[in-house]
């Protein structure tokens, strides 16, 4: 354990690269060539799909939703009760 800590305490005691202190403006160099308008575009594009996805999915018809009927809305169905399970034996 004690190499780590030496290895450590040289590392921190090493002087920086000197290509630490350029390495801002390469970024923002970076960042200035990056162009804005490609990427307005994709996301224009990719929010005109999803509409027309959205628009065409609520046109398709579709059959509508029917609610089965239930004796106890909030309890176990009374085909499962146990009572109901226990009698069709007989």
């Amino acid at each position: 354990m004690n190499d780590v800590d030496e290895m450590l305490a040289r590392l921190a005691n090493a002087p920086l690269p000197s290509r630490l202190a350029t390495m801002d403006q390469a970024v923002f160099a970076g960042l200035a060539q990056y162009d804005r308008s490609d990427a307005s575009r994709s996301l224009g594009i990719a929010g005109m799909v999803a509409l027309a996805v959205g628009v065409a999915s609520t046109g398709l018809p579709g059959s509508p939703a029917v609610a089965a009927p239930s004796v106890t809305p909030f309890g176990v169905p009374s085909a499962l009760a146990p009572s109901s399970l226990l009698l069709a034996s007989k």
